[in-house]
């Protein structure tokens, strides 16, 4: 239910109740098909309007697809279940109306994050490292247009002033955007960290800060994105089979 509601994501982890993840474990689904169209028909043309040029070329899909199972991979990672002065709680009854959009926030983070990780293990090819910035840097505009009210875009919007701010993105003269690669590991650590222990702590007044800090959308970003009218925001999956008898 949860994933045909408004438009078809392109992947899910769930359920949402930390009861029974901690019990029974989630489930992640990746939609390859979904995500394709979306890669094709939204975030392509999206590179070639926002990045810098040198950069469209190195956007991919497979950088897209790991992005993504990492995303879902990094949902069961990081507290749930957590105790403030001795009184069991949840985190997402700590963060209230700002926890989903930490969540989605922090599992974009650690998502880019672990791949570094396991390239620096060998888990991983270093190659993925040569798109991986750029592709990111593309889907930043594609997550953002869902809107700062809706969880994904307003953690997307953190997650993009935190970078501009640490020198990990940057705007080019013509105000294009360019990920700096050299960068992107060091910030995404810290970024990880300042997230997790928001949610470790159950700490709402300092997500709130974060927010405050972080959560208005750079004017840069508001003209590109602008720019980005003609494009559509979504997919809409068509099931011919659904009609037969």
């Amino acid at each position: 239910g949860d994933t045909r509601a408004g438009v078809q994501t392109i992947a899910f982890n769930l359920p949402n109740d930390e009861r029974v993840r901690e019990a029974k474990g989630s489930k992640k689904v990746l939609l390859k098909n979904i995500m394709r169209a979306k890669y094709d028909g939204i975030l392509v043309p999206i590179a070639n309007q926002v990045l810098a040029p040198e950069g469209v070329d190195r956007v991919s899909f497979e950088a897209f697809y790991q992005f993504t199972l990492h995303h879902e991979l990094s949902h069961g990672i990081g507290p749930g279940q957590i105790s403030i002065d001795g009184r069991a709680t949840e985190v997402r009854l700590e963060l209230k109306d700002l926890y989903s959009a930490f969540e989605e926030a922090k599992a974009d983070v650690l998502g880019v994050y672990d791949i570094y990780v396991l390239v620096d293990k060998g888990v991983m090819e270093s190659s993925i490292l040569e798109s991986l910035p750029w592709t990111y840097t593309a889907g930043m505009f594609r997550t953002t247009r869902f809107g700062v009210a809706e969880a994904h875009g307003l953690g997307m919007v953190l997650q993009a002033n935190y970078l501009l701010e640490k020198g990990a993105v940057e705007l080019t003269e013509d105000d294009r955007f360019k990920p700096v690669p050299e960068l992107f590991e060091e910030s995404f650590r810290e970024l990880a960290n300042e997230l997790l222990m928001i949610q470790a702590l159950g700490d709402y007044e300092a997500a709130l800060g974060f927010v405050e800090r972080y959560g208005t959308v750079h004017p840069a970003m508001v003209a590109a994105i602008g720019a980005l009218k003609d494009l559509p925001v979504d997919v809409d999956p068509s099931y011919p089979l659904e009609g037969l008898e």
